[in-house]
């Protein structure tokens, strides 16, 4: 049975925006336009692996099996914020920098997931 969540919403939505971003301004760098059109790409795949029930199954496993490593997903968010925030401003808030920035949301956003279905774990417990 596939199971639509928020999460696969998102996907969906950061996969349309950054579509809409790179197709919308041609006179973007090659390298960022690529960058932006792989992102795109690797969300929409996201949002099709989340609606199947092993996407839920094997995060729950996993923390359940590396309980120890449960502070993995917070310092992978917090390093991506700091690097996003240090790309930006190192290259004064231009527009490339804040796409290169957007783009890397690719890892934030799967981390909050997986902190998301833990804390549905331990509330059902």
């Amino acid at each position: 049975m596939k199971r639509f969540t928020l999460f696969t919403f998102l996907y969906l939505a950061l996969g349309v925006c950054l579509s809409a971003i790179a197709l919308g301004y041609p006179n973007l760098p090659s390298g960022l336009q690529r960058s932006l059109f792989i992102s795109a790409g690797t969300f929409y795949i996201f949002c099709l692996l989340s609606t199947f029930p092993f996407w839920r199954e094997t995060t729950i496993r996993f923390y359940r099996r590396r309980n120890s490593l449960v502070i993995l997903p917070w310092l992978g968010i917090g390093v991506n914020i700091v690097g996003m925030i240090w790309e930006v401003q190192s290259q004064n808030w231009t527009m490339e920098a804040i796409l290169g920035a957007f783009s890397r949301l690719i890892f934030v956003l799967p981390f909050v997931e997986i902190i998301v279905i833990t804390w549905q774990v331990n509330s059902e417990h």
